[in-house]
């Protein structure tokens, strides 16, 4: 009971932590691009200029003291003239698993879920702008509307989280292969999806009834 009583309490003081670190929408967009690459406040400026240095130092102060991102490299030289420039990566990829996502508020769903939108789409539009995304003949880009019942719809969510925890794996191998030679990586994005349709706009998907013989 002990241990159960605890389990239960560390959920709720780490459900609590996260909801914080979500509670602004710019945290959330942080914790979006530190969960795709290394990084510090200078650069995740320089990728979105509208925010000033100052306001994106202090959140990535909050997201460090709720756990949800490391500081794992210092450097300087260079253009920082004498500064020094710490670097980040997002701890927390367990938010968008199926343990840790039911426990957040609405409030946080919602603003993870827009970002993460707002982050893919800006991906793509990047990618068609730059004549890069049918580069590839073999690229995948493809989604599908149907119907399912509990079980196809828990074993869709269970194929798409097996694909979600194996990409930090084969990252991992590519980049080690990389570095023993001379090839050029591949920039990719990989989307995963799968969600709740609106009924009103899912009726047109409707699957064929069965018909008893007359």
């Amino acid at each position: 009971m002990q241990t159960a009583a605890a389990d239960i309490a560390r959920s709720a003081f780490e459900s609590e932590k996260l909801a914080k670190a979500l509670a602004h929408p710019l945290r959330a967009r942080i914790l979006i691009e530190l969960n795709q690459r290394v990084m510090s406040v200078t650069g995740f400026v320089r990728m979105f200029p509208q925010h000033s240095h100052s306001k994106v130092y202090g959140h990535f102060r909050v997201l460090e003291e709720c756990g949800c991102i490391d500081l794992i490299e210092k450097k300087t030289g260079g253009r920082r003239r004498g500064g020094v420039e710490y670097f980040y990566r997002a701890t927390q990829r367990s938010l968008f698993d199926q343990s840790t996502w039911p426990t957040l508020p609405e409030s946080a769903k919602q603003r993870m879920t827009g970002a993460v939108f707002a982050s893919y789409t800006q991906r793509v539009v990047d990618a068609m702008n730059a004549d890069t995304i049918d580069t590839r003949t073999d690229r995948h880009f493809t989604w599908s509307p149907g119907h399912l019942d509990q079980q196809a719809w828990d074993e869709t969510i269970e194929d798409l989280e097996e694909v979600f925890e194996r990409l930090p794996k084969r990252m991992a191998a590519a980049a080690a292969r990389l570095a023993k030679r001379s090839e050029e990586s591949i920039p990719v994005t990989v989307a995963l999806a799968c969600f709740e349709s609106p009924r009103a706009a899912a009726v047109e998907d409707e699957p064929p009834q069965s018909q008893e013989p007359a």
